[in-house]
């Protein structure tokens, strides 16, 4: 009997040594993964473990002097570690001693927050984080900054705000800090905007992230959302030297208007970012970035024209949809529609309750960036599901992706590209389709 009870906790013990040694993405650890311990935390104890982690704020100390996004201010005591679990809360306390001073034009005041920061860094490995993002108009993020350069594996958002689309957003991004008379300092230089097909903080998932010295590679939930090479980022690539890790929650004024937050916002104790665990691991050598994964969707490249798409444009309109030469994302054939009421579809086949990833490159030429804002869109309908787009707004050829998940009987899906604008025109190129695993 005594031996019986111990079974359970032998084998719970064994799971956990097992999670641990290899990346949710690698399961048989394949890749020769190394758990670097230093960096690692699974958040088993009582407070934050002092020896692998500051706490933005302690004893007056501000890794990279960054006290906060203002109005939030980053506080130790919102910083915890309970039931298995780090905890970052934002809290509304409008009679906090904030400091005297201001960031990017706004004022600290009402709103307190936390971050932890590694005290160890790492140079290329596997980052990997199970959490579930504050659940309110506040980031939950993971990222790390180095010498030149920071990357954000995400910067989740919690709460509607200006759309529902932001609670969907898993954002990844390189910021240049490389040189402060550079036009491109502190800015985002390279982007990829992935819409998750769930709500960041409604439950617990698994991101990672593989960083190599020729790729990088984005997961979630163990599926690969996209690899990018050194060489298509080119000088944008900025993440070469040895990198700290960082986990916060900022208010973000892109987001929300900072006058515009109440107590409301925040209920109760506050909102948590909740993490589960946070792993890096490394391995020796260089990995390998090539994708063997079958495109589904037909004549994706326009090459052969209009080809397998089905134009479902107002037959009305004055002006006709094409497949435009020499106006590709690589010099070939790309989608032209004209102008509003134009679109493309095509229907394609697919497995009953199965996650697939679509993504596409879409170019607004008459968007400036500045006052000029046009927009077109690629989505996915009769899948299952509600329809879903990814949207986009730029100028130059820029790439979007979405998730979606069959129904348990639905064999096919539609997939198609539409201009949003009445009066501007719209490309396309390159649209793809995988299945999650596939």
């Amino acid at each position: 009997m005594k031996y019986a009870s111990i079974i359970p906790l032998i084998l719970c013990c064994a799971l956990q040594c097992a999670a641990e040694t290899a990346p949710h993405t690698d399961p048989e650890n394949k890749g020769a993964w190394v758990l670097n311990k230093a960096l690692s935390d699974e958040f088993s104890g009582t407070k934050v473990d002092s020896e692998k982690w500051h706490i933005q704020g302690t004893d007056d100390h501000y890794e990279n002097n960054f006290k906060g996004r203002a109005p939030s201010q980053f506080v130790p005591a919102n910083v915890s570690v309970s039931d298995g679990h780090l905890k970052i809360t934002t809290k509304w306390q409008p009679d906090f001693g904030f400091l005297d001073a201001q960031k990017d034009g706004h004022r600290y005041g009402n709103i307190t927050t936390g971050a932890i920061i590694s005290k160890t860094n790492f140079q290329h490995g596997y980052m990997e984080t199970r959490c579930k993002a504050a659940n309110g108009p506040v980031s939950s993020s993971f990222w790390t900054t180095g010498k030149g350069g920071e990357l954000d594996v995400f910067e989740h958002w919690g709460k509607d705000t200006k759309s529902s689309e932001s609670t969907h957003r898993y954002h990844t991004s390189f910021h240049d800090w490389r040189d402060n008379k550079s036009p491109t300092w502190g800015k985002r230089i390279w982007t990829n905007t992935h819409r998750l097909d769930f709500h960041v903080g409604e439950a617990f998932h698994v991101y990672g992230f593989e960083w190599d010295e020729n790729y990088i590679k984005i997961f979630v939930d163990g599926g690969l959302v996209r690899t990018v090479t050194r060489e298509e980022v080119g000088d944008n690539w900025v993440i070469d030297d040895p990198q700290k890790v960082w986990l916060d929650s900022e208010i973000f004024p892109w987001e929300v208007k900072p006058a515009s937050l109440t107590a409301a916002d925040f209920p109760g104790e506050g909102l948590d970012f909740v993490v589960d665990y946070v792993r890096i691991w490394q391995r020796k050598g260089s990995g390998d970035p090539k994708e063997i994964r079958q495109n589904l969707i037909k004549n994706s490249s326009f090459e052969s024209g209009l080809t397998d798409w089905d134009d479902k444009s107002n037959p009305k309109a004055p002006t006709k949809t094409s497949a435009e030469d020499n106006a590709g994302c690589d010099g070939a054939k790309a989608a032209f529609l004209p102008q509003g009421g134009r679109a493309l579809e095509q229907k394609i086949d697919l497995k009953p309750n199965t996650t697939y990833i679509l993504s596409g490159w879409l170019s607004l030429p008459g968007s400036d960036g500045k006052g000029s804002w046009h927009h077109a869109s690629f989505g996915v309908k009769n899948y299952g599901g509600e329809e879903v787009r990814a949207k986009s707004t730029a100028h130059d050829f820029t790439r979007y992706s979405l998730q979606f998940t069959t129904g348990s009987s639905d064999d096919s899906a539609t997939v198609f590209f539409t201009n949003d604008q009445k009066g501007h025109p719209a490309f396309g190129d390159n649209f793809e389709l995988f299945e999650v695993g596939g």
